[in-house]
This record gives structure tokens, sequence and C-alpha cells, in this order.
């Protein structure tokens, strides 16, 4: 086959085959950094220059981050330039924006109100946490029977724990209860009915063993009913909400769905190895039986499925549907020749020798990372540049772990201050030991921490909320002066040091009224003290940063969320700070109408959670919270977040077999121990799934608990496999004998690949 290219792109062979579909259901299996985006974007060029769309049809591109968004709709509009088209023909959106977009135009058929809010993941949590508190005030006995006999201090601490897998329980519950489109009165009828055979004995013993796992799911149901009252009092619907009732309306006219086929005569699907069965039915509809309809994904990068209800199995059933065409993306130039060669060892292990049989055929698809040929324009660093290293000898804990591997990065940094480099972790706790080791090193070690969320997002949020501090009691001189001082520091305001504190003095001094709202005949500078000297330079600063506060204190009667955007159509330039004020604003809107009593003053003591670190930004990815590639600089964050970037060097903690289990006799975290090694949410979530008779419930011989761990092993093996694949020349693997107090060994899987190497 020639050289074929498109829009000035040299495509790989089977990017080619892509381009050339024309219709019906396709499925696209691509592996780390094989181009699926661009080749998703470059189909949907094709098809609009191909004419394929009707008289006003557009090509719907379907994603589920924010940034693939903004990404693909950049991608696209350059490539029609290039074409000499305008830039229409395309809709690019999330799924939930789809949703929401098809309720706020046929809301009648939903059964929701016009006026609904969209809840996002944040006031979710709080909404949970109070259903949960609620709840176990009025079962406080039944709940407290869960826990064991305890001294004071000890029963503290574990009711502490029950308390947030409690918490987990409700959110696994109510996310399944809406992916099975059951209320919460339908949800606690199945159990209902499950109860009134074991009472009547028409079912076997084994109900004996899915007694406590029922107990389980009765709480997440009694918690699911709480946080369905709180949102139904605010007319609010959360993300999975959104899909649930979008899917009734296009059910309930068929005109309505022709309508949108018409307008979406074909969808593109990015992400699909993260669907869940909601997300499925939405553009399984929208398509119709005989639409044309493009699904892209990596089973083998599937890292949600323990506590979403997305499932790799749904998109790998997709893939062996009869009337579904497959094909694979597999050249890859991200990664060196010895990366790729772990990457796919671990796979080809784990399918073919993994000690537990159901996870060779559960954890992965079987499909290999391959180079780019001679030509491609994107060549593979080179094999003699690449080093895999392997840490058989333990550190004593996490804490002398993390000094030595922010040690090596650092030194990384300065041998390479062209290179990128990440330390990745299986928790938020052990990146933060990374974190203060590189605080701790003598000199300025250049890092970003990155575990919650971006340097960009928490100086957006910090400006915001210092913002509102003030807005809340607009008169006070020294909040107002505090103010000034975060504008400067985040340099949104010229000024520094001397000048800085000078003015800040400045403006503690002056009656605030006056400052903002002068009256005519008088100056700013009658209004300083008599004795201060002062420039024309800080009276011209003083003035403008007056213009803008007062500006401000007029708006503050606005809606919280017209509120911070008109602050940030006065600061941001940059296109990502918009974009988060814009995300922000939208998820207060929806916690205003949750907590009507809010003020100024509670709304900047919310955005200052995430100014100060202690908690993410609304589950982004870091794409999405602004993170840009900086060479020589240390990224620490976790491996589910890096899901989607790409560094040099990457540095690999905690690979051990408490991260990263092998078998159902392994130590399993997230287990309570007081429970004799069960995992409630999960086992909750799994006897809600035999119940419901969903697609893969749980088989009738294999209990609850071994169903939740093979389902954890699964999914950490993909967990590990993303992690090497984020590596594109150099890799390290480092681990301890002890992991948050428990002893732990080097992850078996690592082990297997480190003898096959040899």
């Amino acid at each position: 086959m020639g050289e074929r290219r498109f829009c000035g792109y040299r495509l790989r062979p089977q990017q080619s085959e892509v381009l050339d579909y024309r219709q019906g259901r396709l499925a696209i299996s691509a592996v780390p950094g094989s181009g699926k985006t661009l080749i998703l974007s470059l189909l949907a060029v094709k098809l609009i220059f191909e004419g394929r769309l009707g008289n006003e049809g557009e090509v719907l591109v379907v994603t589920v981050q924010n940034s693939a968004v903004d990404n693909i709709s950049q991608r696209i509009r350059r490539l029609l330039r290039a074409k000499k088209l305008p830039p229409v023909g395309y809709h690019v959106c999330t799924l939930h924006k789809l949703a929401s977009d098809i309720l706020r135009e046929r809301y009648d058929l939903a059964g929701v109100e016009e006026d609904f809010f969209i809840v996002d993941g944040a006031e979710t949590e709080r909404m949970l946490h109070n259903a949960a508190g609620a709840w176990i005030s009025r079962r406080s006995a039944w709940w407290h029977s869960f826990l064991p006999q305890a001294s004071a201090r000890e029963q503290e601490h574990l009711e502490q724990l029950w308390r947030r897998e409690t918490e987990e329980i409700g959110r696994q519950v109510a996310k399944l209860c809406k992916h099975l489109r059951l209320s919460p009165e339908a949800g606690q009828e199945l159990v209902a009915e499950f109860d009134t055979l074991c009472d009547s004995t028409a079912i076997d013993t084994r109900s004996v063993k899915a007694g406590v796992a029922n107990d389980f799911l009765k709480i997440g149901l009694g918690l699911y009913e709480r946080y369905a009252q709180y949102l139904r009092a605010r007319s609010g619907l959360d993300f999975d909400d959104l899909i649930w009732r979008a899917i009734t309306a296009l059910e309930q006219d068929p005109t309505f769905v022709a309508n949108l086929r018409q307008r979406w005569p074909y969808i593109l699907e990015d992400e699909a190895q993260d669907s869940s069965p909601l997300q499925e039915q939405i553009l399984d509809r929208l398509a119709g039986e005989r639409g044309n309809w493009v699904r892209v994904g990596d089973p083998n990068q599937a890292i949600n499925s323990t506590f979403t209800s997305a499932d790799p199995r749904y998109f790998r059933d997709f893939i062996l549907q009869d009337d579904v065409r497959t094909l694979s993306l597999l050249r890859s130039g991200r990664s060196a020749a010895p990366i790729m060669d772990l990457a796919n060892r671990l796979v080809r292990w784990t399918c073919e020798d993994h000690p537990e049989e159901e996870i060779r055929r559960r954890a992965f698809r079987q499909q290999e990372i391959q180079a780019t040929d001679a030509e491609d324009e994107q060549q593979n660093p080179p094999t003699e540049q690449c080093h895999i290293y392997v840490r058989e000898e333990p550190f004593l804990d996490v804490t002398a772990q993390a000094n030595t591997v922010a040690r090596w990065a650092a030194d990384y940094v300065q041998r390479f201050p062209e290179r990128t480099v990440a330390v990745l972790c299986p928790a938020n706790w052990q990146g933060g030991k990374v974190i203060e080791a590189l605080q701790q090193m003598p000199g300025k070690v250049p890092y970003q921490d990155m575990l919650r969320s971006t340097p960009k997002v928490r100086q957006v949020t910090n400006v915001l909320a210092a913002a509102c501090r003030y807005l809340g009691y607009p008169m006070s001189a020294r909040r107002l002066s505090r103010l000034y001082g975060t504008l400067v520091e985040a340099e949104y305001l010229p000024a520094a040091g001397e000048a800085l504190r000078k003015r800040q003095t400045l403006l503690r001094s002056m009656p605030v009224q006056e400052l903002l709202f002068p009256r005519a005949t008088v100056g700013l500078r009658e209004l300083l003290p008599g004795k201060v000297s002062v420039d024309s330079a800080d009276v011209a600063a003083l003035q403008a940063f007056a213009s803008l506060a007062s500006r401000w204190v007029r708006a503050s009667s606005l809606p919280i969320d017209q509120l911070l955007l008109t602050i940030a159509q006065d600061l941001f330039v940059e296109e990502i700070d918009l974009a988060i004020c814009h995300t922000v604003a939208t998820g207060l809107r929806g916690t205003a109408s949750m907590h009507p009593t809010w003020r100024l003053p509670d709304f900047a003591a919310d955005l200052q959670e995430i100014a100060s670190n202690r908690r993410s930004f609304g589950g982004l990815s870091l794409t999405d919270a602004g993170y840009v590639d900086r060479p020589g600089h240390v990224v620490v964050t976790t491996m589910h977040r890096a899901k989607g970037l790409e560094w040099d060097a990457v540095y690999l903690m905690c690979v051990d077999n408490l991260e990263f289990p092998s078998s159902c006799d392994d130590v399993f975290r997230d287990e309570l121990s007081f429970m004799a090694g069960r995992a409630p949410a999960v086992e909750a979530r799994m006897w809600l799934e035999q119940l419901g008779n969903t697609r893969f419930a749980p088989p009738q011989d294999r209990s609850l608990v071994t169903e939740a761990r093979l389902e954890y092993i699964a999914e950490r093996l993909r967990l590990l496999y993303v992690g090497i694949t984020r590596a594109k020349r150099d890799l390290a693997f480092t681990w301890s004998e002890e992991n948050g107090s428990r002893s732990v060994e080097m992850a078996r899987p690592l082990l297997q690949l480190i003898k096959e190497r040899e």
C-alpha cells in the first residue's frame, strides 16, 4: 500500500483503514500513543469534506473530558481551515453536556423541571456526606452493630473508617441504581422481593452467605433515598441523572429521536473503554439500529471500573458484535522499544499465565503495541537512550522511598533540563511524601504538585476566594488590602517588593467608601494620610485597583456564577484561566441552588479548599485543569491522574503486592480489617448487580468477596500498564517493606516480568 496523506498528515496503514469508513458501526481498539484523537478528528473532517451529512447535519463527537472537547474542536477547526472549508458541520461535547442539551430541548418528555440545576461532583460528595450523617443518626444502633468492641480511642478510629465506608456504599449503590434506572423505591422493592424469597425458603443456602452483603445494600439504598430527596428539593440533577433522564426523553417521542438522528447522522465516540450502561444506551438510541456509530477506546487503559459504573467489558462486547466492524490502531511512536516490550509482556503474561484463571480473561484485551516504521513522522525514542530500572531491594518505608526517588528525579532534571519527568504514586498520601522531600532539599528544586489539582487551578481559585472574602465585607480596609496583595502575587496586577507593601499600607489607612465611590470634588490624594509621600505610579495603581474593586462591589448582588464571571472578564486574559473560572462558576451555581442560605464568605471558604489543595477540582483530568508539560520540572501525581499524559522519565513508586495484588489470598488495602476482609461498598454494588440481573452480574457460585477481589486485581493490572506506558525514554520501579504500616512484597507481576527479562 503506497503512502497516503490527508490534510497534510502521513497516515499509517491502520489509520488509513479508519479513514476508509463510510457507514455502519465501527469499533477501533487503540494502544497508548497511537494517535486516536488525531484520527478521530481526521475522520470527522473527511465525513464533512465528502458531504455525507446532508444539508444541515453535523458529525457528533462525544468524549469524556472537557480537555478532549477543546483539543478535538481545535483540531477539527484547524483541519477544516486547511481544506478551505468553513468551521461548521461538527459538534464536540462531553456525554454529560450532550444529555444536558437534550434535556434543555425537551425537558417535558423527561419529567424534570424546566429550571433544573446540574449538580457537580463536589456538591454530590457534600450531599452524600450529609445523607450519611442523617441516616446514621436515625439508625445508630444498627450501624454501630457492625463494629467490634474496642477501647474508646480505638472505637473513635473505627467509627471514622466505617463512616467513610458507609459514604462509599451510598455512592456506589446510588450510581449503580441510576445506571440501572432504578429509583430508591424500585431498589428497595428488589431487596424486599429477595427477603420474601428467603422467608419462604424458596432459594438455596447461598442467601445466608450474602446476608451481610444484603445489609450493606440496604444501607446504600437508605443513603440513596436521602440523597435523592436532597436533589428533588432543589430540582437538582447529578451527572448520572442527566443521562438517565435524557434517555427517558428519547424513549417518549420517536419524532424527537428522528430529528436528532437527522441532525447528527454520524456519531464518533472517544474513550469508549470507560463507557457505562447508561452511556452506551444513550448513544445507541441516538445512532439507531442501522445508524453510523464509531467507538474508539483502549480496553487495556480502563482504570475506573471499581469505583464507577464503567466497565471495559461493555466495549469489549461491542467489539464482538456481529454487526460491528473492528479495526485496531497498534502503532505508537511514544515510547522506546524496551518500554513497549515491557508493557506487551505484562499483557501477554496476564492473559496466558496469571495465577488467577479468571484474570486471564478479564484484565486485558490481547493486543500489542507496535513501533512506528522508518518513514513515520513520529519516531520512537532510540533504544540505546532507554533505561528501565527495577529496584529489587526494598526501602524501609514509603518515607525513605520518597526521599530517594525525589533525589533521583531532582538529579534527572539537572542532568536533562530539556526533558520532562514525573513521579507517579498509587495514592495521594504517598505523593505527599515526595512533595515533602522535594521541599526539604537544599536549593530550589522546580516541581509541580498535581496530586489534587494544578498550580493554575490553585492560582485562579485563590484569587476568586480572595475576591469573595472581601466582597462579603466590602467596607473592610484590611480585606481590601489583602485582595490587592493576592492579585499582585498572582501577577494579575503589577507591583513588587516595597511598592506592594507601601500600597497595601495605604489601602488600610484610607476610608473604603470614599476610595471606591469618590465624590466628584475629592481626588484620591486627598484621601491619603497627610504626611505620606506617594508618587504618581502609586496613585495610578491605587486608582486602577479602586475602579476594579468598586465594579465588583456593584456586581456582588449577582448570583455567584455571574459574579465570578464578571471578575474573570476583568482579570483573566489566558484561555485556560477563563476556562477554569467558567467551570468553577458553573459548579458554584449548582452549589448555590443546593444551599440557598450561603453567602459570599461561604463560597470563599469552598473555593479556598481547592486553592489550598485540600480537595480536588471537580474530578477533572490534569489537562482539563490547565496542566502543560514543563521541561526541567518534577511532576508529582497519581497513576490515575496521569492517564492521557506522557513524560520522558517516569518513576513508579510503591509497586508492591498491596497496591497491585495478584491473588485473591493477598491483603487488599480497601478492605476493612475489622470486618474480616470484607469490602462493603463493592459487595453492595455486586449484590445489586445480581438482584438486578445485570449483564456482568457475578456468577451464583462465586462469593461476592472473591468477585470484588478479582475485579480489583484486574483493574490494578491495567493501572500498572497505564503507569508503564506514560514513559517515553526512562522508567524506574521502586517499593518498600512497609506501605502505610503494612508489610508488603514487590508486586508479583513485576517479579515475573523481571524473570522473563533475565
